[in-house]
């Protein structure tokens, strides 16, 4: 199965989600590393990023195996945020998403988007496996992977540090594979 379709513009009810090269991600997220909220939600420290540093740590879209999305409200042209995918190992998918635009906050973008994009995954791929790491502080991604039926499969206790504020936390990982993801789609649709 080919990922060509994962290098494409996605539609889901209210956002159009766009793809983007490495280049575009870069230029999007890097102005967004000045928002410490948003920066820390994103990655896990507050830590003020350089340029090259910025370029360096966020995901490099390759359209091949690393994927980004600028978020764009229907109608719109100004992204409110960015979804990644990094397709590793046997047959997997590491996710991850970040709404900078606070207007948008627990307005259900993230359940949104994430569906759309498992989806289009399941769809157009050979994904068997979806895989997140969260910052166990970080209580609205958990209940996100949680409601989306994600399964909290381990966590790596005192395992990230942020620089800025010396705290220590706990990464969680959560994980969905394609047959549960189908079986409760079915579920919902009747």
């Amino acid at each position: 199965m080919g990922r060509q379709a994962l290098r494409e513009r996605i539609e889901s009810e209210r956002f159009d989600l766009v793809p983007l090269n490495r280049w575009q991600a870069f230029r999007l997220t890097y102005p967004w590393t000045r928002d410490i909220e948003f920066v820390t939600s994103f990655t896990g420290s507050g830590a003020t990023r350089s340029l090259r540093g910025w370029y360096r740590e966020m995901i490099r879209a390759n359209k091949r195996r690393r994927f980004v999305h600028a978020i764009v409200p229907r109608g719109g042209s100004v992204p409110i945020g960015i979804h990644t995918m990094s397709m590793y190992g046997y047959r997997s998918c590491r996710l991850g998403i970040g709404i900078q635009d606070r207007s948008w906050w627990g307005k259900g973008v993230v359940q949104e988007v994430r569906a759309r994009l498992i989806d289009h995954i399941f769809e157009h791929s050979d994904v068997e496996r979806l895989h997140a790491e969260v910052v166990g502080r970080n209580l609205p991604s958990v209940f996100n992977y949680q409601k989306l039926g994600f399964a909290h499969v381990g966590t790596m206790h005192r395992s990230k540090s942020d620089p800025v504020t010396g705290q220590v936390h706990d990464m969680l990982i959560f994980e969905m594979f394609r047959d549960e993801w189908m079986r409760r789609k079915a579920e919902r649709n009747g």
